[in-house]
């Protein structure tokens, strides 16, 4: 199969984009959240605010939702999936959450900011270490922490979680063991086990385009699975058709890979051409407002491979009065 760029992004923008599954999840594994949220209020936004960049590690959406005492509130969750804890995680979140509060006060008849309640998932091979509020990352000094802003986010670490305390529908908890497992050495074993989970989904929805996205996932995010036990897996979900449509799944796999490949080939060559327009453009600029003294920066530019951060050095160098300003964001 071909390698899509980021296979954990993409399974799970498909499965937390559905407000049926997303819901089920808090409510079954997230009580301290579901206590204060309105059943049958969430809706997804479809934002994200993490970049191409990190999108090989971290995932996130944005829901609107309803609060039980009637208020409007928003839910951001936050897909880590790296093999290890990100310690600086609440900064992260905190960056997120004042971007949606920005786009908020944009908004026709603003008056004042609907709450966040910002979720971690994580399914890292190591347990989630240290804490959950922003403050934590502050030194401790007497008399103080009112002056230091402070919140705390919900972490749903899955590795915490036996399989039989994983709870929900029978699609929610596939798509939560899927993401348990992943990493595990012996995930195919556990994969074909999973598998036998789909004959009670067949009675909840149609299940092939639900398997094949569930097999890209697992083809392309882990090489801890052979494909007989992708068969065995097929044939436990659909035991009385597997063998017959398993070709047909993998082969609208390759070509559906081979597509994104190419989107993803065409998206690569429109980043690198703006990288160089960048590039250049900073160059000239260094040069017309600050002459050599400007290009002496050109070795420490040219190790920037970053559009955001090189639209912040355009923008600064386009009002900059002295090169420290420039010198300090390289």
């Amino acid at each position: 199969m071909t390698e899509p760029i980021q296979p954990h992004d993409s399974f799970f923008r498909k499965m937390f984009s559905d407000r049926e599954t997303v819901e089920d999840i808090l409510f079954n594994n997230l009580p301290e959240i579901a206590a204060y949220l309105l059943p049958g209020s969430l809706e997804c936004t479809g934002e994200s605010f993490v970049n191409a960049e990190l999108r090989k590690y971290v995932s996130d959406l944005v829901y609107r939702a309803r609060l039980r005492t009637g208020e409007d509130a928003f839910v951001y969750i936050l897909f880590e999936h790296k093999s290890q804890p990100e310690p600086y995680v609440a900064f992260d979140l905190l960056r997120y959450m004042v971007r949606i509060w920005e786009r908020s006060r944009e908004e026709k008849g603003f008056r004042r900011f609907s709450p966040i309640v910002p979720i971690v998932f994580y399914h890292g091979k190591r347990r989630w270490y240290g804490r959950t509020d922003f403050a934590a990352l502050f030194p401790k000094i007497g008399g103080f922490s009112k002056y230091i802003p402070s919140f705390e986010f919900c972490l749903y670490d899955l590795s915490r979680y036996s399989e039989e305390e994983i709870r929900g529908r029978v699609l929610s908890r596939i798509i939560l063991l899927l993401m348990k497992h992943i990493y595990e050495e012996d995930f195919g074993e556990r994969f074909v086990r999973i598998c036998s989970l789909f004959a009670d989904l067949a009675k909840e929805r149609d299940i092939m385009d639900f398997l094949q996205t569930v097999l890209e996932y697992v083809g392309y995010a882990t090489e801890k699975i052979n494909e007989e036990q992708m068969r065995a897996g097929v044939k436990k979900a659909l035991p009385e058709t597997g063998d017959t449509i398993m070709p047909t799944i993998f082969e609208r796999i390759r070509n559906e890979g081979r597509e994104e490949w190419m989107e993803k080939g065409i998206e690569k060559g429109i980043e690198k051409g703006r990288l160089i327009e960048l590039h250049e453009g900073i160059r000239l600029g260094l040069e017309l407002k600050f002459g050599d003294v400007g290009l002496s920066l050109i070795p420490r530019l040219d190790k920037i491979d970053s559009i955001e951060r090189l639209e912040g050095i355009k923008e600064t160098l386009r009002k900059a009065e002295k090169l420290n300003q420039i010198e300090s964001l390289l």
